[in-house]
């Protein structure tokens, strides 16, 4: 079975002893591949990555209190309050203590209940 890269050599070898506008000529053959790898490039590294992107971006704007986090560090928390001007989070790590610890927003991993369920519900409410 041919690969994609099968006819480069082919494409090289042209290019050995070129005539007059030759080098054009295999410039325009190579063309597609260039285009293709480009197709390749945007639908494969760069696609995923900003809706990857995105998804983070809409979890840290729904993040509210009582929302049960983890952080990149591996600590499990329930958000206490949200400083957006500071760029900060208070976790509440232990409910008998009442321990609280404060969080940058950017550490903040993942919301394991909370945003995507408040987004179901307030879809939900604003129907009814």
């Amino acid at each position: 079975m041919p690969g994609l890269f099968d006819s480069l050599p082919v494409l090289i070898a042209q290019n050995a002893a070129p005539a007059a506008g030759g080098n054009q000529a295999a410039i325009m053959q190579f063309l597609p591949f260039i285009a293709i790898i480009g197709f390749w490039f945007y639908f494969l590294l760069l696609r995923p990555q900003q809706k990857e992107q995105k998804q983070r971006r809409t979890m840290m704007e729904t993040l509210g209190k009582n929302d049960r986090v983890l952080t990149s560090s591996g600590i499990y928390g329930t958000v206490v309050s949200v400083d957006e001007g500071a760029d900060r989070i208070v976790l509440r790590v232990d409910d008998d203590k009442g321990m609280r610890i404060t969080f940058s927003r950017a550490s903040i991993a993942r919301v394991l209940d909370g945003a995507a369920e408040k987004g179901k519900e307030k879809k939900t409410s604003e129907t009814s």
